[in-house]
């Protein structure tokens, strides 16, 4: 056979497996979502002022809070979805069955999941609006005074609220998409409404539109991830009714138990993570809460972007768990979590090399944090990587052991926030959330999620490494 042809059939295989990688779809995905914030941010410091700026990030880190109000129902319906897609028949409170015999979809189980998970989140987007309506007002008035028009900066306070409740509410459909294994699709939909996000943003800023930009890119993502999701789950599983309502309510009954403590957890991370920037806002001028605000935003852009490749394969690690092919899981699980971190790595090397440099090349009012602060905050983040995808190992056991850990961690990070800012300035904000959990969940979570898998220490780095033990 000639060379040109073995090279174009390479070629074909090659572009034919691409195109039915979800990890290809996601890192496209990921990339549009991290790469259209990295592109707004020049833009979005060049139209809004600090007070506008800081406004927008304390939006973010609100939003954040009123994903609470899925408390914990999410983390634990996405695994119950992927037991019935890996054939059980039926799932416990706690733990895992023996492994099914019929490892084919269990399309009635899914069915009258389906049902009980869409009237739970027509309830959190409820919640979610009592929340945000609630914490807006007692966090915005000081920051919406300082902004040029206050009246349009509440206006827009109010679209945003809609919009995230929108979100809530119809987010069951890409937990649905994730629990049935369709990654390619699901980020195929993320590439295509970030996609959208990107260009509302882009056209709205540059018309002078200010905060409603960001908001209007927003609401027209969620719209396209709920439409788009709807017809990805439905294609995967035609509707029938055939669900009674006894069942809706013993299916939302085992899953509460766990759910409760993936909701308690949530506000612990919550805590460590995002109400750092509320109280930067509170200890210190616009301009630093705005500089702070990007500075977290980018580390997360990064964490998220690392992480993908694991969360391309939680469904199949959770399915491999069901199934009992426990050493196929660990290595699968630490070749990608060696991905993770290696990506990690580069990335968070590049934005201290370039990240400052670049926003002075650009002439933005605002900059990312001085690099020594930075790489304290990045190695924060780093730890926290490592913990959080071994306890992801942990839960695949349809566990939750992580409960009190989480909250107290939670609790002494924002404590050790507020004393250490007070006394040592920015410092104190940084070091925080780094001190509470290197001393507590990075060792136990960490040991815990280890023990979950097969491998010993040395099989582990093998497969980290090569991929096999």
């Amino acid at each position: 056979m000639p060379v040109a042809v073995l090279k174009n059939e390479v070629v074909r295989n090659t572009w034919a497996r691409a195109r039915h990688s979800a990890l290809l779809y996601g890192g496209l995905a990921t990339a549009v979502r991290v790469g259209s914030n990295l592109l707004l941010i020049p833009l979005l410091l060049q139209v809004l002022q600090p007070p506008e700026l800081a406004v927008w990030y304390i939006f973010l880190a609100l939003g954040a809070f009123a994903n609470l109000a899925d408390f914990g129902f999410g983390a634990a319906i996405s695994r119950v979805y992927s037991f019935f897609w890996a054939g059980a028949e039926d799932f416990d409170t706690e733990g895992l069955g023996p492994p099914p015999q019929e490892q084919s979809p269990n399309y009635p189980k899914i069915r009258q999941l389906h049902s009980a998970v869409r009237m739970v989140y027509l309830r959190v987007a409820l919640v979610a609006t009592t929340l945000l309506l609630a914490t807006g007002a007692l966090c915005l008035i000081r920051p919406i005074r300082t902004v040029a028009n206050p009246g349009a900066a509440w206006l827009c306070w109010a679209a945003f609220v809609l919009s995230i409740a929108y979100t809530l509410g119809t987010n069951y459909w890409v937990l649905a998409c994730q629990g049935i294994n369709r990654m390619r699709q699901l980020q195929a939909v993320q590439l295509v409404s970030g996609l959208a996000y990107l260009l509302i943003a882009t056209v709205l800023l540059m018309a002078g539109a200010g905060l409603f930009s960001m908001v209007a890119a927003i609401a027209m993502r969620s719209f396209l991830v709920r439409h788009l999701c709807r017809r990805t789950y439905l294609e995967a599983v035609p509707a029938r009714a055939e669900q009674a309502e006894d069942d809706l309510r013993s299916i939302i009954g085992r899953i509460w138990p766990n759910a409760r403590k993936f909701g308690v957890m949530a506000l612990g991370g919550y805590l460590t993570q995002q109400a750092h920037v509320l109280i930067c806002s509170h200890f210190f001028a616009s301009d630093l809460t705005a500089s702070y605000g990007l500075t977290t935003q980018v580390a997360g852009f990064i964490t998220s972007f690392s992480t993908l490749w694991l969360l391309v394969k939680w469904p199949q690690i959770i399915m491999l768990r069901t199934q009992g092919r426990l050493e196929q899981m660990g290595v699968l699980f630490a070749r990608r979590l060696a991905a993770t971190l290696f990506s990690f790595a580069v990335l968070a090397a590049l934005l201290v090399l370039a990240g400052n440099r670049l926003l002075e090349w650009k002439g933005t009012h605002t900059q990312f944090l001085p690099t020594a602060y930075l790489l304290v905050l990045l190695l924060n983040y780093f730890q926290q990587q490592v913990y959080a995808q071994f306890g992801m190992l942990t839960f695949t056991e349809n566990v939750v052991p992580f409960v009190k850990l989480s909250i107290f961690s939670g609790i002494a990070t924002v404590v050790l926030g507020v004393l250490l800012t007070a006394q040592f300035g920015l410092w104190g904000l940084i070091l925080a959330p780094l001190l509470s959990t290197a001393t507590s969940c990075l060792w136990y979570v960490t040991r815990r999620g280890f023990q979950g898998q097969p491998l010993t220490v040395r099989q582990f780095a093998r497969a980290a490494v090569f991929g096999h033990v």
